[in-house]
């Protein structure tokens, strides 16, 4: 092995800053995925995760061109280059681009493909970082493998650049086709303060990608305490007891469950009721256009329109895949509207308030747009 300082071989002064920004926009995707994805720093910087969510698919793009550029500009001119350097970039970069792609395109895969697009998007995310450290200390220290070793030097050209790139993109492929991610999951410990992803499975019911709250840690409520108030310009306000719930007919629905931050979750069964049933009971007045939601959390709460309220895929659940509902996913009742994005599936609710006119949801309070459709971004 040779010695030369953070040198670059005979690279261009303009592949070096390009170098350089394809590891820097790497490194900012994990912080924003970080803050996108992890609840205690999701929760911490609420106000601020539209415009993450943006950056985060803005320096994917970057991540993604100054991949391709320098073979572009390589390959042509035949300059030789170090093996690893290259191969670990395309092969492990591509399908990271390609599962943030599916992750961005809520209407344009499939959820089942796109769920296990989440699990790999995130491990590859980690073995490229990994990649990077021994990279970054490799150059720091000037050294450089033999040329005519495993990781020398090549002479490229536009098919090797192809076949790389065609194993990375089969790659994703792969993992988002045969789901390696199960094998994982299965090995996985379970985790503490929550429930494990084998106690999941054994009861049939499937672990979403996350589980936030807008406070410290996850409400708490006994069914003898719990209490369903149904209220606002209505003729008959009532509180409901959870015996009371109960005794209402319940419906089933089996429907994708998406999270506005990128992750999904396939054929989620719902048990619940339907908010005809409680209008039946209270009677709105006339004027009623809106249906807003409240937790008992203290702050989380939500709004719909009441046609939007009405339709038959709305619930409020208290049952998911067969079970009652875990802590964190909001026992004992919650909101779920199938055809939004998740932050409108309102959770730990005990508040239900026809109103004619709506209120400010938490989410949407910090620039979240209330009506959630799915679209291709926030």
């Amino acid at each position: 092995m040779t010695i030369k300082w953070f040198k670059h071989g005979k690279w261009p002064r303009w592949l070096v800053g390009l170098h350089h920004y394809t590891i820097g926009s790497f490194i900012l995707l994990v912080l924003t995925g970080v803050a996108l994805y992890l609840p205690i720093v999701h929760t911490a910087l609420i106000r601020y995760l539209p415009i993450i969510y943006d950056v985060h698919i803005l320096l994917g793009l970057i991540f993604a061109i100054t991949l391709i550029v320098p073979f572009l500009r390589i390959l042509p001119a035949g300059r030789r280059i170090w093996r690893f350097d290259w191969v670990m970039p395309l092969l492990v970069g591509a399908p990271i681009v390609i599962t943030g792609i599916m992750l961005w395109g809520v209407t344009l895969f499939p959820t089942t493909a796109r769920s296990r697009a989440f699990t790999w998007h995130g491990w590859l995310t980690i073995l490229l970082g990994a990649w990077i450290l021994v990279h970054a200390f490799y150059k720091a220290l000037g050294i450089r493998p033999k040329a005519n070793g495993v990781a020398g030097r090549i002479d490229p050209d536009r098919r090797m650049f192809l076949r790389w790139t065609g194993a990375g993109v089969l790659g994703a492929v792969a993992v988002t086709v045969i789901d390696p991610g199960s094998l994982l999951s299965r090995l996985l410990p379970q985790q503490s303060g929550g429930v494990g992803r084998q106690t999941l499975a054994s009861k049939g019911i499937q672990r979403f990608g996350a589980y936030y709250t807008v406070v410290s840690g996850y409400p708490k409520m006994s069914l003898a305490d719990y209490r369903l108030q149904v209220t606002g310009d209505v003729a008959n306000p009532m509180t409901l007891k959870w015996a009371d719930v109960q005794a209402i007919p319940k419906y089933n629905e089996t429907k994708d469950f998406h999270c506005v931050t990128g992750w999904s979750v396939p054929n989620v069964k719902w048990q619940g009721i339907h908010i005809s049933q409680l209008m039946k009971l209270v009677k709105p007045r006339e004027d009623v256009k809106y249906v807003n939601f409240y937790s008992f959390d203290g702050q989380y709460s939500e709004s719909l329109k009441l046609s939007e309220a009405l339709d038959s895929t709305v619930l409020l659940a208290y049952h998911m895949d067969g079970q009652p509902l875990l802590q964190e996913q909001g026992y004992p009742l919650r909101l779920v509207v199938p055809k939004m994005y998740g932050y409108k599936s309102i959770k730990w609710l005990n508040r239900v308030e026809f109103s004619a006119q709506p209120i400010t949801g938490y989410w949407e309070h910090y620039g979240y747009p209330n009506e959630a459709y799915f679209r291709t971004g926030i």
